[in-house]
């Protein structure tokens, strides 16, 4: 007979740690979100779609560029 077994954690951050895991949520939604975008306007311009390669390059272009500094410490 197997038996499955669960365990439940809950974490408990501090300020400074609750902080930097919004922001790094923050960060991920927003380049979510603009990756989407992009996908969007290539599909409805009748392109292909973009492949990895090519989207890890724009990300790295978001962190470096001068309006997004922020993703760079996320």
């Amino acid at each position: 007979m197997q038996r499955l077994q669960a365990y439940q954690y809950e974490l408990m951050p501090d300020g400074e740690q609750e902080r930097t895991m919004r922001r790094f949520a923050g960060a991920c939604r927003f380049v979510y979100n603009k990756a989407l975008a992009m996908q969007k306007e290539n599909h409805e311009a009748g392109n292909k779609f973009i492949g990895y390669v090519a989207m890890a390059k724009q990300l790295t272009g978001w962190r470096t560029g001068p309006d997004t500094p922020w993703l760079k410490d996320a």
